[in-house]
């Protein structure tokens, strides 16, 4: 049986010393090997080495180079998976629009969910309240959950508990193209997105490699990925 190759999009670390390192979270490489997936990092194709170190959108346009150069890596990949984390940086938006473009199974977690919107020109904004910021693994809030929508047909509910652990949020009216599935009941932002015609493309802001129970999500997506070994 052939195991679909999926990427997880590295990261700039925010630490500093005389090294620079770009990061994965080893928690989302794990989850995907248990669900029957190979992983293996995808790492900027940027001809530079600092890199923005917050999650504010990023200005530096990528050249035509590098732009290419990241497509042959995402055309060898069977999914990619946009983690979550503390910065975000152009190259993110990129991959998600190769993907997009190209029908390639993605997933946006917390940080990577930012991105997707972005790609396709939505905003994202701080959480002023700070609501959302409950750094740790606890459940924090409910999540409502829309009964027409992938979602929903992967957790088989209306309702489920998430943690929260995110300082941007957005809401309906900052959102191009994707369709709402999830929202926070208690401030209406958006918890999850999904783009329609297509095989698998969902934004979700929680951090479900930190929750035993949304292990499914996991293996619908490496599912999706691995449908063009089938004959």
């Amino acid at each position: 049986m052939n195991k679909p190759i999926i990427g997880v999009v590295g990261k700039p670390s925010i630490e500093t010393d005389m090294w620079h390192y770009i990061e994965i979270v080893d928690d989302i490489r794990h989850i995907l090997i248990k669900n029957n997936a190979l992983v293996i990092a995808i790492l900027p194709t940027d001809q530079k080495i600092n890199f923005k170190l917050d999650d504010e959108a990023d200005n530096y346009n990528l050249s035509k180079a590098e732009k290419e150069d990241l497509e042959t890596i995402i055309n060898k990949l069977d999914g990619v998976v946009l983690q979550g984390g503390l910065v975000s940086n152009k190259y993110e938006e990129e991959i998600a629009k190769i993907c997009i473009e190209k029908d390639i199974p993605i997933l946006g977690i917390c940080s990577g969910f930012n991105n997707l919107i972005r790609a396709l020109g939505g905003r994202i904004h701080i959480d002023n309240n700070m609501f959302h910021n409950q750094f740790g693994s606890k459940l924090a809030h409910k999540v409502s959950v829309e009964n027409k929508s992938k979602l929903f047909k992967i957790l088989k509910t209306n309702q489920v508990m998430v943690n929260s652990i995110h300082t941007y949020v957005t809401t309906e009216e900052e959102i191009k193209e994707y369709k709402i599935v999830a929202r926070c009941p208690v401030d209406n932002t958006v918890e999850a997105v999904e783009l329609e015609n297509k095989r698998f493309v969902m934004g979700i802001k929680w951090h479900p490699e930190l929750m035993d129970d949304m292990n499914p999500i996991f293996e619908e997506f490496v599912k999706e990925c691995g449908k063009s070994y089938e004959i």
